[in-house]
């Protein structure tokens, strides 16, 4: 990628990744950085610090307060300390790390946040797609094999709009699609090394759906 393209990617990661070694260095690559920080006894310390007032609500019972003491990078970030509550009650903390300085604390964490969805979508793929089970020795296998993963995922998601924008499909996810839908018993028939009819078995629940689902699908992209 080019700087300027790495300038406009946000690398938004859990605290796993968010040692200061890798800020630093995704930060001097000119990446943009949301991460937590690495745990550790560095966020109840901080924790310690800050008086009650200066804690703000955050949706989803949690609370945001500024850093007592901003940690320092090779490039402006902004830190905000998050505390939360679990179900037994023990108070926790971490610190989130963001190089988008004007965003506002509230814009910080909504960012963050979004996560989740990715990680859902991850999650779908890889119990959908089998990649808890496909692994690669060598690494241009393993990339290769990241390719075709990432070209499955686009095409099942643009599969639900381009095919069931409505109706009982519309809502199924890569795991759905995969094991109800694209699975449906049928015959697909050639003439000239061209499709020339598709077959699915009236049996299936799906398929009504899913031959309505093919009109669209040709409708848009012409028909073979």
């Amino acid at each position: 990628m080019t700087p300027s393209q790495r300038q406009r990617t946000i690398l938004r990661t859990d605290a796993g990744f968010g040692s200061d070694a890798n800020i630093n260095a995704v930060l001097a690559n000119d990446w943009q950085v949301l991460t937590k920080n690495k745990g550790g006894r560095r966020p109840d310390a901080y924790a310690g610090r800050v008086p009650a007032a200066d804690w703000h609500d955050l949706h989803g019972g949690r609370q945001i307060a500024a850093l007592p003491q901003p940690l320092t990078y090779c490039r402006p970030t902004q830190s905000h300390l998050v505390r939360w509550w679990t179900e037994a009650g023990l108070e926790k903390h971490a610190i989130v790390i963001c190089s988008i300085v004007a965003w506002s604390a509230q814009e910080v964490m909504t960012h963050y946040d979004e996560r989740g969805t990715c990680e859902k979508e991850i999650q779908s793929d890889k119990v959908g797609l089998r990649m808890a089970k496909r692994r690669k020795k060598r690494l241009p296998a393993q990339e290769a094999l990241i390719l075709l993963t990432d070209m499955a995922h686009n095409l099942l998601a643009w599969t639900g709009q381009w095919m069931f924008p409505t109706g009982d499909l519309a809502g199924y996810g890569p795991l759905r699609l995969i094991e109800d839908v694209l699975c449906l018993p049928g015959h697909l028939i050639f003439a000239d090394e061209r499709l020339s009819e598709v077959h699915l078995n009236e049996l299936h629940p799906h398929a009504a759906a899913t031959a309505a689902g093919l009109e669209r699908l040709f409708d848009h992209f012409g028909h073979p």
